[in-house]
């Protein structure tokens, strides 16, 4: 167990909870349920805050708090501590769209060329539209880190070439959402984050949200907290963050008054947001259950969506049905666990098995074994003293940490680093292993992998960009497909599929938008990947 996670056992005990209005027995929630949650949150293990809020349509039920806004400084969370809501920010991106649509000045289903006249991506589709920007289904790619929160994203998009026709295929796009804040601002002519503060934040009483994350927010919000791939957790990074698909920074009590806002269908007490009939369409599911914003859930009694931002998470959950709505907001990883077992007590619904807690790291001895590679070389991972994992191979032995869930490496080797990606059957047992360009086969489990085309060990390494939001990914063969996982993530890696000379896509979804261009050989080796148009250089890490 890490420090962090025994001082979040110590927190759990020792830090309360608040509750913002008292609760009457009347209603969808009962005291019991609410009780029920308040136990919850105080029960969670890790020591950075969590701000939880219940509302029903006509007040807030509880806030309730725990952990640390800062752990270092032992400042605990209080109801006005403020977190970055991430991606629920798209939310309030559709409704402020819906409003300029009531009032005529915004329509889904034009082109969004209409009022972005320096988008024109390449290729001989339909022109992509509001609607389809809205629904993640216009087929661009997911993020430009290295333009996002810039108007030249714009631009940068003029070089992207979709796969598919608009509205085809649903694949999920903060840069579409950038993009519609953009056009918000072309309409109005002035900075998206006052458009929304004006037409959804100061409507709302929302008065300690704020539009946007920049400089004057240091010190005045919680500090962050993200994971690491070995499982460890580490202060999050600042950076500012402007655009339309996750700048919002709030509160548990504002964001329930947004979420009462959801429940009465666009009605506000000041007057509605939106129309009933804009509502409707936003709330509409499409392509993967997503509407205008949300996921739409339970055949469309439910608006869902998540975030997450330079380690902050949240999750809204507005039940339109029961009339009850959820809003979790933490300065690091919420455990998903303990969101589901929230709203599954005030749903009265039993948990969804899919929410349960993360999966565990596995026993550095789960890994040990003998390992065949292509030409019958022998690769033996075993235990070292130090109850880490070892590699030798051709007489020499190099001592392994863990990068990922299943990836180890070593930094220094004569070779140069060697990152080693494991992988596992369905009852959990390891049956390969990939060494950079070279996979093995478990002795017993197979036949050895084939052998790499030179062409591949070419483009084998790790590839990153400098700045905060990266991104960093490793590039390596199994079973002689070229693959691709994200160094700071413990996600599956995908397999890949070539598409013209140094050029490849994902194979798995064939129409996934995500492009890989590899270029610039340097002693045989290409030094820089272009992920979707962003440059990634090769660097010597695992």
């Amino acid at each position: 167990m890490s420090r962090l996670s025994r001082l979040g056992l110590a927190l759990a005990l020792s830090l309360g909870l608040a509750v913002a209005a008292p609760v009457s027995a009347a209603g969808p929630v009962s005291q019991a349920a609410i009780a029920e949650v308040r136990a919850m949150v105080a029960a969670a293990p890790d020591p950075w805050g969590l701000a939880v809020a219940v509302t029903d349509r006509d007040r807030t039920l509880l806030v309730a708090m725990h952990g640390y806004a800062d752990i270092a400084a032992r400042t605990p969370v209080a109801a006005d501590t403020r977190f970055a809501i991430g991606s629920i920010s798209k939310s309030f991106t559709a409704i402020t769209l819906m409003q300029l649509a009531d009032e005529g000045r915004f329509d889904p289903d034009a082109p969004i060329a209409r009022y972005l006249p320096d988008f024109h991506p390449r290729g001989a589709f339909p022109a992509i539209t509001g609607d389809a920007l809205l629904t993640h289904t216009a087929g661009l790619p997911n993020y430009l880190a290295d333009v996002a929160s810039m108007r030249f994203a714009i631009a940068a998009t003029n070089a992207l070439e979709p796969r598919y026709a608009p509205g085809a295929h649903f694949w999920y796009s903060n840069l579409g959402y950038q993009l519609l804040g953009y056009a918000a601002e072309r309409i109005e002519g002035q900075p998206f984050a006052l458009v929304l503060k004006r037409r959804v934040l100061d409507r709302l009483g929302m008065a300690a949200t704020v539009p946007q994350i920049d400089d004057r927010l240091r010190g005045r919000i919680a500090t962050s907290y993200a994971r690491s791939p070995d499982g460890s957790y580490h202060a999050a990074p600042w950076f500012p963050y402007l655009a339309a698909d996750g700048a919002i920074v709030s509160t548990a009590g504002d964001m329930a008054a947004y979420a009462r806002m959801l429940l009465a269908r666009g009605d506000a007490p000041g007057g509605r947001l939106i129309s009933e009939r804009a509502f409707a369409r936003l709330a509409t599911a499409r392509l993967d259950d997503y509407g205008y914003g949300f996921d739409v859930l339970d055949g469309g009694r439910v608006l869902a969506h998540s975030g997450s931002i330079a380690g902050f998470q949240a999750y809204l959950h507005a039940d339109l049905g029961q009339g009850v709505a959820v809003v979790l907001l933490g300065n690091g990883p919420i455990d998903p666990g303990l969101r589901g077992r929230i709203i599954a007590r005030l749903s009265g619904k039993a948990p969804d098995k899919a929410s349960g807690a993360p999966k565990p790291f596995a026993e550095p001895s789960s890994f040990a074994g003998h390992f065949i590679g292509p030409r019958g070389e022998r690769l033996d991972i075993v235990v070292d003293a130090s109850g880490q994992l070892a590699a030798t191979r051709d007489g020499a032995t190099v001592p392994l940490v863990r990068l990922t869930r299943d990836g180890w490496g070593a930094y220094l080797t004569p070779q140069g680093p060697r990152s080693l990606i494991f992988f596992r059957d369905a009852a959990g047992a390891v049956t390969d292993v990939s060494d950079g360009a070279t996979g093995y086969a478990k002795a017993g489990s197979g036949p050895p992998p084939p052998e790499t085309s030179a062409a591949y060990r070419a483009l084998v390494g790790r590839y990153m960009a400098h700045g905060e939001e990266g991104p960093g990914v490793r590039i390596f063969v199994r079973n002689g497909r070229l693959m691709m996982a994200y160094a700071d993530s413990n996600a599956p890696p995908d397999m890949l599929a070539e598409d013209g000379p140094g050029r490849f896509r994902l194979a798995e979804p064939a129409y996934a938008p995500e492009e890989l261009v590899f270029d610039t050989s340097i002693d045989g080796r290409a030094q820089r990947l272009r992920l979707s148009g962003v440059p990634l250089y090769r660097v010597d890490l695992p």
